[in-house]
């Protein structure tokens, strides 16, 4: 047999030592800055209550397509997302796109009732009003919204 290079246990830990602290310090380095800029993100679950109804099907497995909508205190849109699925949602939020204060959130998709949920943004984070009570078809935490839309047909 070829006489190989084999290293010694020692130098395998010395070296992993110094490699697991080079991207420690890189982390303790880089990190505020790359928080800084990075935008918070809101995750949006969306579901349909008749997405088990025969009639859901033209709508294909992403669903009709929700939009998001945040107003402020005078009515004016602020922001908004367009084509939102059936399911989990991220959306990048952050001052730049949705400055610090109070807005009402509005889930709306075509032959849905719009549902409005009371928001609270501060910096990357985003909840729902403490003092207002949710809709039983809302679920709201940090960064997290969960809506169950309701059609405008009842189903027969």
């Amino acid at each position: 047999m070829p006489n190989r290079f084999q290293p010694k246990g020692n130098l395998v830990v010395l070296a992993l030592l110094i490699l697991t602290g080079s991207v420690g310090a890189l982390f303790i380095l880089l990190g505020p800055n790359a928080t800084e800029r990075s935008p918070g993100v809101l995750h949006i679950g969306i579901r349909y209550d008749d997405e088990a109804a025969m009639r859901f099907a033209r709508y294909g497995k992403n669903g009709p397509g929700a939009r998001l909508d945040f107003i402020n205190a005078e009515g004016q849109p602020v922001y908004f997302v367009e084509k939102l699925n059936i399911g989990r949602n991220l959306v990048p939020i952050g001052p730049a796109k949705l400055p610090n204060g109070s807005y009402v959130a509005r889930l709306q998709a075509p032959g849905y009732k719009p549902v409005d949920i009371p928001v609270m943004t501060e910096g990357r984070m985003l909840h729902p009003k403490e003092d207002t009570p949710l809709p039983d078809n809302v679920y709201g935490e940090y960064n997290l919204i969960g809506v169950r839309l309701e059609s405008e047909t009842p189903l027969r």
